[in-house]
């Protein structure tokens, strides 16, 4: 059963879409509750706290965390308030901006690292076909976990050369960003072992994974299957400062990132970053894109062994190279022999006068 505070804070929770929103907006508030001796929310926001001073005293507490948590923590305490009824005036906020009480925002406190592909061997020893065709797919396109999670099968194209993805509007970050990613070739093998076992794969509670979607799950589901993975490869490393895993969902876009090696214009916009979607990207015609891909594949995938596709496929152009330029000399020597012919009867005509 649930506690009365919990009840006020779950049917306020519910009004959320995104499972990843519920969850941190419950943390930041719970810690909130908790910093500030609250026995019972509902109580406090009917009882016109002072909530000014009350927001100085939690931010003095928890003024050792990483900045990003302070905010995310803050936002989540401030928007709960405000839709319970105590208005904050925007006057306060600044007030608690200028006078240094909020952190000002630090990108990337956490020391994170791009896996190597010899440790990305390792974490796939210790996942299924299911998490292995998540990681691969990952890994080799760029593509955000919540975009990821969230493409129907029907969007997955594993015939094209190089295999391909498209990723609508409605599934990225802020709702653009909309574009194809391409994967590798051990990737779309992945996917394909995992289609052909997924509608009968069950979960936990009883159902299966049949769905229109590629990877039917929520993100929370998606970050503990590979944390447990990550520990178990002996890359559970956390960041001492903040006390974040160095090694994460988003280390897999990392990867993509640091390995692709194509233009950084082209890199951007194959990682949905609009600014670079909205000019180079839209510019450049989507096969030529794939073209560029096809070359780095090697670079993001993971297993040397499946590159011997596209060293097949690279002998198999040579060879027709040079069968092109054995027909190419030949027709130059019976060129040359027919121009030799015709000196020779030239010069056996007669000669006018």
């Amino acid at each position: 059963m649930l506690r009365k505070q919990d009840i006020l804070l779950e049917k306020w929770l519910n009004e959320f879409k995104s499972p990843n929103t519920r969850k941190v907006y419950k943390s930041g508030i719970r810690d909130f509750a908790k910093k500030m001796n609250i026995t019972d929310l509902e109580e406090y926001v009917l009882g016109s706290p002072d909530v000014t001073s009350d927001l100085r005293k939690y931010l003095r507490l928890i003024q050792e965390r990483p900045t990003k948590t302070i905010h995310t923590y803050i936002a989540s305490v401030k928007s709960f308030l405000q839709d319970n009824g105590v208005k904050i005036p925007d006057t306060e906020w600044k007030k608690l901006k200028r006078r240094g009480f909020m952190p000002k925002r630090i990108r990337a406190e956490t020391r994170d690292k791009a896996p190597t592909k010899q440790q990305l061997k390792k974490v796939l020893n210790y996942v299924d076909i299911k998490g292995k065709a998540l990681i691969l797919f990952l890994a080799s396109s760029g593509a955000r976990i919540g975009e990821t999670l969230s493409i129907p099968i029907s969007d997955f194209d594993l015939e094209s050369d190089p295999p391909r993805a498209f990723i609508k509007n409605k599934y990225t970050k802020d709702g653009v960003g909309e574009r194809t990613v391409f994967f590798s070739y051990e990737a779309r093998d992945a996917l394909k072992a995992w289609l052909a076992i997924k509608d009968k794969m069950g979960k936990r509670d009883g159902s299966t994974h049949k769905d229109a979607r590629m990877f039917p799950f929520v993100q929370n589901t998606a970050n503990d299957l590979l944390q447990r993975a990550f520990d178990k490869a002996g890359l559970g490393e956390k960041d001492k400062r903040t006390n974040r895993r160095i090694y994460h969902l988003h280390s897999f876009r990392k990867f993509f990132r640091t390995k692709i090696g194509l233009d950084l214009d082209m890199t951007n916009s194959l990682l949905g970053h609009c600014e670079y979607l909205d000019s180079s990207y839209l510019r450049q015609e989507e096969e030529e894109i794939a073209k560029a891909y096809l070359e780095a594949m090697p670079n993001v995938s993971v297993y040397e062994l499946q590159n011997t596709e596209l060293k097949e496929k690279a002998d198999k152009n040579e060879e027709e190279n040079r069968t092109l330029q054995e027909k190419v000399n030949r027709m130059e020597e019976e060129l040359r022999n027919m121009q030799s012919m015709m000196r020779q009867i030239l010069q056996k005509l007669p000669q006018g006068d």
